[in-house]
This record gives structure tokens, sequence and C-alpha cells, in this order.
């Protein structure tokens, strides 16, 4: 991927990275995207929490905090988020930057309805109807596509499969805490290697929301927080619902993006532990190819873009923002590039070690 369209990319209002790498690699957005194999298949499974997921861990017993594992108090925050009816006054923040949202959830029928908007500048929103996802912006034309939740500005591991992430991170419990006016069981995740970065999760000691998650780097400096303000009962669910069942949601968008018929030339051919290959693709961007592969380990993820250079032995250039890191390399007239929520040092060595089929 050329840096112009890297950095263009990283500048987009609203829109998270995880739904950014999801715009680029789905093949056709109005239907539901097939991997390029059944390998593929299995290793999205392994990092992806699904409804079904959630609807098993149902059977959870509803005790205390205290009376819980680790394990258990993830699953059961995993569920309330997806299952429950409330709303969040929730701020994202970095060092270079604040975002405050406002979301209402409200699950009925075996569907999730949900509306997240910014509360800070220009408004805009995201809906969510069943597995309908719809966004709303003045900067940009409406559009809908197919998902499970809004994944925009939430931790990924709401999402996660927990039992792909207790494979290669360790989940300690640390103790009681206090946030947004509600006591909290405190967890942290830390990676079993140095390649990437640690969580500190803060759970709702009644109920398992998650209140705060913080990323740290290796040396346990703050990259990125997700941070609850208010935590409300979400009232009037009917008429929340009913609301959403009369919108007109606008089309559903496809690209142009492509499974490549044939294997790359290129292999990374060393990666973290536990970093499975989602999807890969083939896009064509200005008249230039562009072939990319997504990896995920179910809470970081990453992708691979190569494309011709723009500007031949050009030097490496690398770039981070709170946890996102970008590393780009040019060899033999094309562009090695990794861009995703790793440590810069991980994406060079990543980049570092791509070879030719």
């Amino acid at each position: 991927m050329s840096k112009n369209v890297i950095f263009s990319v990283l500048k987009m209002p609203f829109i998270s990275l995880f739904a950014i790498l999801t715009l680029f690699f789905a093949p056709t957005l109005a239907q539901a995207s097939t991997p390029t194999s059944s390998k593929q298949i299995d290793a999205e499974r392994m990092v992806v929490a699904t409804p079904e997921d959630h609807a098993m861990s149902q059977n959870l017993p509803k005790v205390s905090s205290k009376n819980l594992s680790p394990m258990q108090q993830l699953q059961l925050m995993q569920t309330n988020h997806a299952m429950t009816d409330y709303g969040l006054f929730f701020v994202n923040i970095t060092p270079a930057s604040i975002e405050s949202f406002r979301y209402y959830h409200a699950y009925a029928d075996n569907k999730n309805y949900a509306q997240l908007t910014t509360m800070d500048g220009i408004q805009q929103e995201i809906l969510q109807r069943g597995d309908i996802i719809s966004y709303f912006s003045p900067l940009y034309p409406t559009f809908s596509i197919r998902g499970h939740y809004i994944i925009d500005n939430f931790p990924s591991i709401l999402w996660a499969n927990l039992k792909n992430v207790s494979k290669y991170y360790d989940i300690i419990p640390v103790g009681m805490n206090r946030i947004a006016d509600h006591v909290v069981t405190t967890l942290r995740i830390v990676p079993k290697d140095g390649y990437r970065d640690q969580l500190v999760l803060f759970l709702n000691a009644k109920n398992h929301m998650l209140l705060r998650q913080d990323i740290l780097d290796h040396n346990g400096n703050l990259l990125a927080q997700f941070r609850v303000v208010d935590f409300i009962p979400l009232t009037n669910v009917k008429k929340f619902i009913s609301a959403l069942d009369a919108l007109d949601m606008p089309p559903f968008i496809s690209t142009k993006l492509q499974s490549p018929k044939s294997a790359f030339s290129w292999k990374p051919t060393w990666l973290p532990n536990g970093f499975h290959l989602i999807k890969q693709t083939v896009n064509t961007l200005n008249g230039k190819t562009i072939e990319t592969q997504f990896y995920s380990d179910g809470i970081f993820s990453f992708t691979i873009n190569v494309a011709p250079s723009i500007i031949p032995d050009a030097p490496d250039k690398n770039w981070s923002r709170g946890a996102l890191s970008l590393y780009t390399r040019t060899q033999n007239n094309q562009d090695f590039t990794c861009i995703g929520e790793i440590p810069v040092s991980t994406a060079k060595r990543i980049i570092e070690n791509i070879k030719s089929n």
C-alpha cells in the first residue's frame, strides 16, 4: 500500500482501525465474505467470538466476581456487552487525542440494536439493526455493511475468542478498584512473549461490564485507554428498538477487492506466536495492484501490504500513534508495509523477514 494511501486512511474520522481493515479485506461487503481456504475459516473462528458463543456462555453462574475465575469474568463481560440493555458514555484516550462517545444497546429476539454517536465536533453515528450496521456522517456518503456488532471505538477483547487468547496471554487478577463510581475487579492480560502489548481491564464487580481498558507497552507506559465515564440502564427499550426498525438504512457497499487466484510471490517467514492469517486480498488502487494479508491473535491485529514503490530505494520509515504502529521498507521496487496494533519493533521484524516464494 502506498504511503499516501496509508496516511489518508489513518486520518479518516470516527471509523476505527478494525473497521477500516474490514473495509479493505471484505471481497463484497453486501454479502458475507468468503475466505480463500478452509484453513482461513478456522483461523477466523479462532480469533472472533460469535453471538452463538455468547449464548453458550449464558450458562455461567450468576455470582459475584470473587467466586469466578478470571476466564469466567471475561466470558460474562462479553455476554453482557452483547446481550443486555444499557447505555454508555465513554472516552478513548491516546497521547495525542481524546474522543468521547455515547452508546446505547438493546438485545431482543436474538438481535442486537445499537447506536454509537460522537460527542465532540461534527456529529457522526453508527446504527445497528440485527446484522445491518450503517454509518452516517456529513464527511462521507452513508453506507451499510453486514456484521455481528458495532466494533468501532470499542476494545477488541469484547469479541475475542477467549480460548485462543489464553494460549498466548496470561490472565492475572490484580484486585479491586473503582471506576465511574462502580466497584471493579482488575485483570492484567500479559503476553507470553515480548512482541505485543499488554492490557489492564477493569470490570464492574456486579455485572462484569468492561468499564476501562489500558493498553500498555512492555515498560508499562500507557499507549491508549478506553474509559467509561457513565453507565446507565437503558429505559424505553421497546421505543428504542421501534425507532431503529422504522429507519431506512443506507445501501450496502461493495468493493472491487478480490481473493487472489494464486499464491502471492512473497510470504512472512516470522510472526509472533498466535497470529493467524485471517484473509488475503488483491486490490487495485489508482492503477496499482496492492496485495494484502490480514493477521490477528484475537486481541491485536495487523496487515502486511505490498505495492509498487513510489520512490525507488527509499529509506525505511516508521510511525506510531498510541497503540497503532506502521513500518515500511522499499525493496526490489516494492513497498512492504506492516500496520497495526503491535510495537514498531515487531512490525519491523515482520517486514525484515518477508521472503520471496
